[in-house]
C-alpha cells in the first residue's frame, strides 16, 4: 500500500509540475551542475516554458530505469552501456593556490609543488600522479587531504591549506578574481571529459532531445 500511494504521489506532482508538456528528469555532477549548467538553464526554462526540469545528484554510472532518470551530465567516457554520449566539455587540469599561499613560499618549478601539502580529490585518486609524470617527474608518496567534492577543494585551497589540481573550466571565476593563481607547471588534459547521457529508449523523449540541442548550443568551442 504504501509503494503504491508512493507511485500515486509521484503522478500526482509530475502533473502538477507540468500538465502541458513533458518532464525532463536529469541526473548531474555536484560542482559542475552548480557552477556550469544552472548559471545557463535559465535560458532554456525561458525558452521551453512548458518542460520542467527535475534535477538530482549523481556520481558515477547508475541504472536509468531504477532510478527514473531521463538522462544525466556525466563525467568519464563514452563507454556507458545502451546509451548515446554527446561531449560537452573536455577537462584540462591545472595546479591552483591562493595568492597568499604562493607569495609565503619559493615555489619556481613543478618539482617544488613535491614538497608542499597537495590536495586530492576521492574521485581522481591518481590525478596528482599522473600530472607529475606530464612533467617528468616522479609523483610525491606523502600523504594529503582529501575531498569529495572540487568546490571543497578549491575553498580549501583558497584558505591557504595546501596545491589542489583542479579544472579550469570549474574554477573560472576563482581565477578571474584572483582568488586562485595558477602554480607552476604545464596543465593536463584529462583522459576523461564531460558528456550529456542519455538511455537509448529516451531517445525520441520530446524533452530529453530539446535539452540536448539547446545544451549543445551552449557548449563552448573545443581550441
Amino acid at each position: 500500500v504504501r509503494a503504491a500511494l508512493g507511485q500515486l504521489r509521484d503522478a500526482a506532482l509530475g502533473l502538477m509540475s507540468n500538465r502541458h508538456s513533458g518532464i525532463l528528469n536529469l541526473a548531474i555532477l555536484p560542482t559542475f551542475g552548480t557552477r556550469w549548467l544552472m548559471p545557463l538553464i535559465p535560458d532554456f526554462v525561458e525558452n521551453n516554458p512548458d518542460i520542467t526540469i527535475n534535477f538530482v545528484t549523481r556520481i558515477g554510472r547508475f541504472d536509468f530505469v531504477r532510478e527514473r532518470l531521463d538522462a544525466a551530465i556525466h563525467y568519464g567516457l563514452t563507454d556507458w552501456p545502451d546509451a548515446d554520449s554527446t561531449l560537452l566539455v573536455s577537462e584540462t587540469v591545472a595546479p591552483v593556490v591562493s595568492p597568499e599561499f604562493l607569495a609565503g613560499r619559493a615555489i619556481a618549478t613543478p618539482a617544488d609543488i613535491g614538497r608542499l601539502p597537495l590536495l586530492h580529490m576521492a574521485t581522481r585518486p591518481g590525478a596528482w600522479t599522473e600530472w607529475f609524470e606530464h612533467q617528468g617527474l616522479s609523483a610525491p608518496t606523502g600523504p594529503g587531504m582529501q575531498f569529495e567534492q572540487f568546490g571543497t577543494a578549491a575553498q580549501a585551497c583558497m584558505a591557504g591549506l595546501g596545491v589542489a589540481l583542479l579544472p579550469q573550466v570549474l574554477i573560472s571565476g576563482e581565477l578571474q578574481r584572483g582568488q586562485l593563481v595558477p602554480a607552476p607547471g604545464r596543465p593536463m588534459q584529462s583522459r576523461s571529459a564531460y558528456y550529456l547521457v542519455v538511455p537509448h529508449d529516451k531517445r525520441g523523449h520530446p524533452p530529453v532531445a530539446s535539452f540536448r540541442d539547446w545544451l549543445l548550443g551552449h557548449v563552448p568551442p573545443e581550441k
